[in-house]
């Protein structure tokens, strides 16, 4: 897509990239270019740059690229992420208005600060907005359970507020409408006193840093857990979790190109550094056909993955 007169005649107070290298923002260190790279400065500007974009452009938020795979080809149309002027933390009586753009861990540090226990988000990569829209969560606790309501905007620009009793979360995944960006949601943690929310999370921490490949390039749990929730902090045997099913088909370790399987977590994919996305894709790719071939249990992406693939 060239450089659109749309744009190009209209002043908008954000940053607008042209065939931006999704590689550069990317946890996993890969991806084509996206055709137009849009960071807005407020609501209004996000709302006012949608209206100008055509019914045919595809229009997708990006969040932290933590859990996005974009392909070696590029993503077609315009990506939105979020930044510093949508990460605002306010406090309304019981509840707390949370902006998209922060990253979640620094939510739960922040709040912790206040007395509210939204500890688990300590140790999930990403955005709240990203967040709220696949209902993220981990040791048996989700976002969801949280929100009381959401804020945001269409693909035309129309704001919109979304109440409780009108969002459905299931595991990894909401009803939210197709193509609606989240901009803020507000919450209503649990309140708990400081020292006991630290505790948790350095717990949490804990874990994390002995299961998972935190230092290596990675976009979380690849794939969903079949059972359909998350795990917990001290995990049943009895539980049909994604990386046990990879751990018992011999996949720790496993190479295609410079993608490989951890070996401290199988559910995690890492790029060894210079792996392409179609390296990434096609290891999961064959995660999925090995498992299945075992087990007859045929495991969901848990990253999104979008994008044209790379023509030769």
């Amino acid at each position: 897509m060239s450089k659109m007169a749309f744009f190009d005649e209209n002043e908008f107070l954000g940053s607008i990239n042209y065939s931006f290298p999704i590689s550069k923002i990317s946890w996993l260190k890969v991806g084509g270019p996206v055709d137009i790279l849009f960071r807005p400065r407020n609501l209004d500007h996000l709302a006012r740059f949608l209206s100008y974009v055509p019914i045919e452009v595809q229009v997708m938020p990006i969040g932290a690229c933590s859990n996005l795979l974009v392909r070696d080809g590029g993503l077609p149309g315009v990506a939105i992420k979020l930044g510093g002027n949508f990460s605002e933390i306010e406090e309304i009586d019981n509840e707390v208005k949370l902006g998209a753009g922060n990253f979640s861990a620094k939510v739960a540090v922040n709040l912790s600060e206040r007395g509210y226990d939204l500890s688990f988000l300590r140790t999930i990569p990403g955005t709240i907005g990203g967040a709220i829209a696949m209902n993220a969560g981990c040791y048996g606790n989700y976002i969801g359970d949280f929100v009381q309501s959401i804020e945001g905007v269409d693909k035309a620009g129309n704001f919109s507020r979304i109440s409780r009793e009108n969002i459905q979360f299931e595991y990894r995944t909401s009803n939210l409408p197709k193509n609606f960006i989240v901009t803020s949601a507000i919450v209503r943690p649990k309140k708990m006193k400081k020292a006991a929310i630290e505790k948790k999370m350095a717990e949490m921490l804990s874990k994390r840093e002995a299961t998972q490949p935190t230092k290596e390039a990675t976009c979380g749990s690849t794939f969903k857990n079949p059972d359909g929730k998350s795990s917990l902090m001290l995990e049943a045997k009895t539980e049909l979790k994604a990386w046990n099913l990879i751990d018992k088909t011999g996949l720790r370790g496993k190479k295609i190109g410079k993608a490989m399987v951890s070996t401290k977590h199988p559910n995690f994919l890492i790029n060894l550094g210079g792996a392409t996305a179609c390296d990434m894709e096609a290891l999961g790719e064959y995660i999925r056909e090995s498992v299945y071939q075992k087990y007859k249990v045929m495991l969901d992406w848990e990253v999104i993955r979008v994008g044209r693939n790379k023509l030769d």
